[in-house]
């Protein structure tokens, strides 16, 4: 059985995702560092399996290391890294079953070793680098994909400015793309957690002194407070929101805009990493948004 190429592709993003995710846990201090043995061993495991499905083989009743021995792939080929990803397993196991937490040495050593696994195996069985593999396949919605793609290029080409002002409007337009299909007919969002006070204050009101003062401070707290019920009835982390929002200008909508338009801003220079902490922050959010989604519609 010939697999979906998109669907695999869709797969090994998400099992990219996972080993990235695997990463970063394994910055932690120790304790808490070892949820990145158990993540890195559960990507190769789905990788494993995405390999069996690609050579239509039922993995029902596989142990760990069976996938060694009983997949072989065209022309004779073998999977390769079988002692390496032994090393893996009994690490996971003693964990698990044990009680013994691997050392930061180890973890570190582990999590190079995977990283050469795929890139060995994404090559060859699929043909496939594993840093061109996309997270951004995970997401749904192509408008998000779109922006995040010229927020990619815009860092290759050292914009700055249009680099976070892409990562603002992917983000903006995702929230917006998941809530627009939540509105029945022409009443207000069931995320909608206040009126936008911006024509409400002292200055509009031609108010000054203690009273428009008040005002002003009351409107931007009940703002404040609607965006932040807002995030959190989405399920999106909010202290990474924070970190987000700390890093990207804001964004606003205007009547029957198809996208959303940027406040006027220079960005300060962001490293890799916080590059890397935006995209994924937008690409954990769509996974987020997409693990329960819905449409109402307009007659109900």
């Amino acid at each position: 059985m010939k697999m979906d190429k998109k669907n695999t592709l869709r797969w090994l993003a998400f099992i990219k995702h996972l080993f990235l995710k695997a990463e970063n846990e394994s910055l932690q201090s120790e304790p808490m560092n070892a949820i990145a043995l158990l993540m890195m061993h559960d990507a190769v495991e789905m990788f494993l399996q995405l390999v069996a499905e690609k050579l239509n083989i039922s993995t029902k009743n596989f142990k760990f290391l069976d996938y060694w021995k009983k997949l072989t792939l065209p022309k004779n080929r073998q999977i390769t890294q079988k002692e390496s990803m032994r090393k893996l397993n009994n690490s996971r196991v003693a964990l698990k079953h044990s009680g013994i937490k691997p050392s930061k040495q180890e973890i570190e050593s582990f999590k190079n070793i995977t990283k050469i696994f795929f890139e060995h195996e994404c090559k060859n069985i699929f043909n496939l680098n594993f840093e061109d593999i996309s997270l951004v396949d995970l997401v749904n919605y192509e408008n998000v994909k779109d922006s995040l793609a010229r927020a990619k290029n815009n860092f290759k080409m050292s914009d700055i400015n249009e680099t976070l002002k892409n990562f603002a409007i992917a983000f903006s337009l995702l929230l917006h793309n998941y809530e627009f299909n939540k509105k029945r007919g022409y009443r207000k969002s069931p995320f909608f957690f206040g009126e936008d006070f911006t024509f409400l204050s002292s200055n509009f009101m031609r108010l000054d002194g203690d009273l428009g003062e008040f005002i002003d401070k009351t409107g931007e707290s009940i703002e404040a407070l609607g965006s932040a019920v807002k995030i959190l009835s989405f399920g999106i982390n909010y202290k990474k929101f924070v970190k987000f929002s700390y890093l990207t200008p804001k964004t606003y909508w205007t009547i029957d805009a198809k996208k959303p338009k940027v406040f006027s801003f220079k960005g300060a220079k962001i490293s890799k990493k916080e590059f890397d902490f935006c995209f994924n922050f937008i690409i954990e959010s769509a996974l987020v948004l997409q693990e329960f989604d819905f449409e109402i519609s307009a007659g109900n």
